[in-house]
C-alpha cells in the first residue's frame, strides 16, 4: 500500500515526512498527479482537503471528525451554514466539494447512522464503515504521567455566530483563578482552533490558554474531569470514563443562532447542565472530592454510541478499506 498525505503547507509537509511518511504540498505537481491516480481519498471531514477537482476516479472514504451532538452537513437547517447546504444552484457553485457524492463514511454505531449520517450525508447503510474512529483509538491508548494537580479541561465549542464568550461574565476568570488557587487545582481552556480571544493569561497562574492548534487527545488524556457545552467533544472523552460537565450558560441563545441539536441526542445524560458560574464552581468542587454520580449512566452511554471498544491498532477498518 502506497501512503500519500497532501499537506496544507510546507510546516505540515515537513512534520509528515519527518515521521518517514511521504508527503506533497497541496497544489503542487506530484500532490496533484498522486492525487489523480489513487485509489481512495481518506479525509475527516472534505475531500477538498485533498483536491476535490481530482478526486472523480477516487473512492471517497470520509472519517469525519465525531460523534455529532450539532446538526451537521445536510441535517442544517437554521444558522449561518444553512445556505451551504441548502441545495441552490449557487451553493454548488460555490462549494462543489460538499456536494461530491461519498463513497464511504465511519460510523461508531447503528445509532448515529440512524440520527444524523442516513440523512446528514445522504447514504444507504452499505456506505457505512461501522468502526470506532482512529483518534479515539489512540486517545484511549494513551498513557500519561498522573498530574500533580487535579486538572480540568475547558473546551467549548465554535460559535458560528462568532460571539465573544470568553469576555464575558459567564467566564470571570479572576473567579475561576482564584477558585483553582484556593483548591490546588488547574484549570486548562482549550478553544476552538477558530475563535479569538485577547485574554492576558500570563496575570494567572491556576489558568493556561493551551495552544488550540496541537493535538487535542493529549489535553484530553491528561484532564480529570472535561468542561465543554454544545462540543462533541464529550464524545471523545467517554472513552475515557471520566467526569464530564456541561456549562451551557448561553443555550437559548446559541440553539436560536447557531446551530440545532439532534434531538435524539440533546438529553445525553453523562454530566451536570450548568447555567450560572457559581454553579459551575460548586460541581467542581464536588468533583475535586471524588463525587460523581453519573458514571452508571456513563457506562450506558458508552454502550450505545460502541465507544468501549477493544481496538488498538484500526487493522478492522484497514482490511475493510483494502478490500474496497
Amino acid at each position: 500500500i502506497r501512503k500519500i498525505w497532501i499537506a496544507r503547507n510546507a510546516k505540515e509537509c515537513d512534520y509528515v515526512t519527518s515521521l518517514g511518511y511521504e508527503c506533497y504540498i497541496k497544489g503542487s505537481y506530484k500532490a496533484i498527479m498522486h492525487s489523480l491516480t489513487a485509489k481512495c481519498f481518506i479525509y475527516t471531514c472534505y475531500i477538498s482537503d485533498i483536491g476535490f477537482q481530482y478526486s472523480k476516479n477516487a473512492i471517497a472514504i470520509n472519517l469525519w471528525h465525531g460523534i455529532p451532538l450539532k446538526k451537521i452537513e445536510f441535517d442544517i437547517t437554521s444558522g449561518p451554514l444553512t445556505r451551504k447546504f441548502n441545495g441552490s444552484n449557487k451553493s454548488r457553485l460555490k462549494h462543489p466539494e460538499i456536494y461530491r457524492p461519498v463513497d464511504y463514511v465511519l460510523c461508531p454505531s447503528e445509532f448515529v447512522y440512524n440520527y444524523s449520517y442516513k440523512t446528514a450525508f445522504k447514504i444507504t447503510h452499505k456506505q457505512l464503515l461501522k468502526f470506532p474512529y482512529p483518534r479515539n483509538i489512540y486517545l484511549k491508548s494513551l498513557t500519561l504521567p498522573k498530574n500533580q494537580y487535579y486538572t480540568f479541561l475547558y473546551a467549548p465549542t465554535w460559535r458560528d455566530n462568532k460571539v465573544d464568550f470568553i469576555n464575558s461574565k459567564h467566564l470571570d476568570l479572576d473567579k475561576i483563578n482564584q477558585f483553582c488557587k484556593e483548591h490546588n487545582c488547574l484549570f486548562k481552556i482549550k478553544l476552538h482552533p477558530n475563535t479569538k480571544h485577547s485574554v492576558d493569561t500570563t496575570q494567572y497562574h491556576h489558568i493556561t490558554f493551551v495552544d488550540a492548534s496541537k493535538e487535542t487527545n493529549f489535553y484530553l488524556a491528561e484532564a480529570d474531569c472535561l468542561i465543554t457545552d454544545y462540543s462533541s467533544i464529550f464524545f471523545d472523552y467517554l472513552v475515557l470514563n471520566r467526569p464530564i460537565l456541561f456549562y451551557v450558560f448561553d443555550e437559548e441563545i446559541y440553539k436560536s443562532q447557531n446551530r440545532e441539536i439532534y434531538s435524539e441526542v440533546e438529553d445525553i445524560d453523562v454530566g451536570e447542565k450548568i447555567y450560572h458560574l457559581e454553579s459551575l464552581l460548586n460541581i467542581m468542587s464536588s468533583k475535586l472530592k471524588g463525587n460523581d454520580t453519573l458514571s452508571v449512566q456513563r457506562k450506558n452511554v458508552i454502550q450505545l454510541f460502541n465507544l468501549d471498544f477493544d481496538d488498538k491498532d484500526n487493522q478492522h477498518l484497514i482490511d475493510t478499506i483494502n478490500n474496497l
